[in-house]
């Protein structure tokens, strides 16, 4: 066999080459067993096979002389192994258009193909030189190599469950030029849009990559679904949409109240629906980072640590913050929040909490797409409060799930408390979701919450009345529909009650971080759309500006919210204030709301489905429609714009575009957020941001708000309160002056 070979340096845990492609079949033995519908979905009956051979053979390249004196001396080698690795094909007992996949997959899997044709294209006299001369550097490690290759019947039948028998190489001279062999081919049907055998070429490279990460993380499996889901419950009494959803097979939609138990109801599913291995992965998609951290952190105490995965724009930060509260220095937090990261991300962990756009960006072409694709095959996806998003969003959701479902067998289970008529019907057509699941009328008719009172006027000339309550004791919620009438109406308050709290989107993360923990021991909270999902409060009575139906129930919600008291009070004015059209753009809708509640009294449960359904009898507007409309096709086209191999930075930019937010930090915190970038505390110095909408930071930029210093994040020239949050309308003070 010769001298070792290494795959990875002793900076890196020195592994040799057998040792790793040997951990990473591991991982493709677990992997292969909790994904056997991957054969049916790409109409591949010896998918595996191909597999197997692409993870033997992926980094033959590195027994290259020069990469391994880049291992053990750390001198720069210049080249890609990957592109010696994947001539090995020649020793594959396959079809051409099958190696030429295999070859594409090895070649790819750490980079993009045009990036890697722009250096290493073998097409041109000096790439074919190039590619000669790093050839020759196997010479001397060859019989390493050939020992491998008699290894293959052994590890396949090992890692496979049968034999492959792979044709020995005798010199390098039988090595194929794989570039030449696969890649130009691939890039002239690109193209010309005539790639064909998609699906297995996607499975291919994101199966590959998998497996080699995984195995580079020190992970030799994927972790597998809770086996006995009913027994981790332990009821002494399942509700009625329980035990309906534990014995549904394939899609469903659940409406039921708040509180009554949909979670469980949808893990039931997922447990019902799983595979024989419980190898499905399971997504839990929640619209707001409050309510998906919420989740992970109740999925992680009855699940275990190791089961659940945190997916959202902040979860590596959220992550830092809970390694520290255990008493974790910043560095030591910091390594092992980016381990948990890191794995969250990989096909990996079974139960997955995270936002619709960490599914959505994968059909725009980001960075691991085929991995990410690959691992939602078979998927279960639950997607709860699926009413909040506004029509380009759902549209979005909507034909990402019916592709993962045509194209990739998902089953999907759709929930909400509020789902308008015209919504479900269009999702169940849709998504071809034949199961409705409802909770008994009769059961439901005698909860009751709330006592529904239309006041007359705004927040301000009810002040007085707001006063009275505070004094009196009683825990008062109020909710307002901006960010700035909520700071005006806290300035108000705040000196009648004996601990408050505001709560909306415009605070740095520590300053968040400190609202919500306090949330539970305060009397009066004032806040935006902020505290209507997922917050762990329960407040005597509620004051709130005009909103939709589903937003005020959802607000509804946070008062009264295990039903222990009799009906408590929930007040609505009349009125809101002029921005409320910049929130809530179809105001017909509002007005509509208003009407109903006006003949309400007691709300019971039973009576919130008739007041949705109701409220949106026509479905959305003109002007939401053509959005909707819109949105849905220009998802198709980006969807045939997918291809694999290829990171198209037409489609990542368009989404960057679509849904990036801007991260700022107040003027005030620039001397602390760049002391903490200064000791390379970044984490520390993500406390210091807000995010602001992209229309926001435009406007500020435009007002000469805004410094762009080359920094990572902008700096914006507004006051902060660690109280009342970001002030955009009061310019930070003496910043002008020189």
């Amino acid at each position: 066999m010769g001298k070792k070979i290494l795959a990875k340096s002793s900076k890196y845990g020195e592994e040799t080459l057998i040792q790793h492609t040997q951990n990473a079949l591991q991982v493709f033995k677990s992997l292969k067993s909790a994904y056997p519908e991957v054969v049916e979905i790409c109409n591949e009956e010896k998918f595996y096979d191909y597999l197997f051979s692409a993870i033997f053979l992926h980094d033959f390249g590195k027994a290259a002389e020069g990469f391994q004196r880049m291992l053990k001396e750390e001198k720069p080698w210049g080249y890609r192994h990957e592109i010696i690795s994947a001539g090995f094909i020649s020793c594959l007992p396959y079809s051409d258009d099958v190696r030429k996949d295999i070859s594409l997959a090895i070649i790819t899997h750490h980079r993009d193909l045009y990036e890697l044709q722009e250096s290493y294209s073998t097409l041109t006299i000096p790439g074919k030189d190039n590619y000669i001369k790093r050839l020759k550097e196997l010479d001397g490690n060859i019989k390493y190599l050939q020992y491998m290759i008699d290894k293959a019947p052994e590890w396949s039948k090992e890692y496979l469950g049968y034999e492959i028998i792979l044709k020995q190489i005798q010199s390098i001279e039988e090595i194929q030029d794989a570039f030449y062999f696969a890649v130009k081919e691939y890039l002239n049907d690109y193209e010309d849009k005539k790639v064909v055998k998609h699906k297995r070429k996607l499975f291919l490279r994101g199966f590959l990559t998998a497996c080699d990460h995984l195995s580079s993380a020190s992970q030799d499996e994927i972790i597998k679904a809770i086996s006995d889901m009913e027994v981790l419950f332990k009821f002494n009494k399942y509700k009625d949409i329980q035990i309906k959803a534990m014995n549904t097979k394939g899609s469903a939609v659940l409406i039921a109240p708040t509180g009554y138990g949909k979670t469980e109801a949808s893990l039931l599913w997922s447990n019902y629906n799983q595979n024989k291995p419980k190898g499905k992965r399971v997504f839990y998609v929640l619209p707001y980072t409050a309510s998906i951290n919420a989740m992970y952190n109740r999925l992680k105490n009855s699940f275990g640590d190791e089961s659940v995965a945190l997916l959202h724009g902040k979860a590596f930060y959220f992550l830092y913050k809970e390694f520290t509260k255990s008493g974790e220095d910043y560095f030591d937090a910091v390594s092992k929040a980016k381990t948990k990261y890191d794995l969250s991300k990989k096909i990996f962990k079974p139960y997955k909490v995270l936002t619709p756009f960490q599914i959505l960006k994968y059909f725009f072409s980001i960075s691991g797409f085929e991995q990410h694709i690959g691992e939602m095959a078979s998927g279960l996806f639950i997607v709860d409060e699926v009413h909040s998003y506004d029509p380009h969003t759902t549209a979005l959701i909507l034909e990402s799930l019916k592709y993962l479902k045509e194209e990739y067998n998902a089953e999907i289970f759709i929930m909400s408390a509020t789902l308008p008529e015209f919504l479900k019907e269009l999702l169940m057509k849709e998504l071809d979701i034949k199961s409705i699941i409802e909770p008994n009328k009769e059961e439901i008719k005698a909860i009751a919450r709330h006592k529904v009172s239309i006041i007359e006027g705004d927040a301000f000339s009810n002040i007085s009345k707001i006063i009275k309550d505070i004094k009196e004791e009683r825990k008062v919620l109020v909710v307002c529909n901006t960010v700035k009438r909520a700071q005006n109406i806290y300035c108000e308050l705040k000196k009648y009650a004996d601990a408050s709290a505001l709560l909306h989107s415009r605070f740095v993360l520590k300053d968040r971080e400190r609202i919500e923990n306090s949330l539970n021991s305060v009397q009066l909270l004032v806040g935006t759309q902020a505290i209507e999902v997922s917050l762990d409060i329960d407040f005597d009575i509620l004051y709130t500006e005009p909103a939709p139906i589903d937003a005020l129930i959802q607000r509804f919600g946070r008062v009264n919210r295990k039903g222990l008291k009799n009906a408590v009070p929930v007040y609505i004015f009349s009125k809101g204030s002029e921005e409320d059209k910049f929130v809530y753009k179809n105001q017909k809708v509002v007005r509509t709301t208003l009407k109903l509640l006006s003949n309400c009294d007691v709300l019971s449960e039973d009576l919130i489905q008739n007041l949705v359904n109701e409220t949106y009898k026509n479905g959305y507007d003109n002007k939401d429609y053509e959005e909707f409309l819109k949105a849905r096709e220009s998802f198709k086209s980006v969807i045939s714009q997918l291809y694999p191999f290829i990171e198209n930075k037409h489609l990542k930019e368009e989404f960057y575009e679509i849904f990036d937010n801007r991260e700022v930090v107040p003027y005030t915190f620039k001397e602390e957020y760049m002391d903490k970038i200064k000791n390379k505390e970044y984490f520390e110095a993500a406390g210091y941001m807000v995010v602001i909408s992209q229309s926001r930071y435009i406007s500020l930029r435009k007002q000469g708000l805004i410094e762009d210093s080359g920094y990572d994040v902008d700096f914006v020239y507004c006051e902060y309160d660690k109280d009342l949050g970001l002030l955009l309308g009061n310019t930070y003070d003496n910043i002008f002056t020189s």
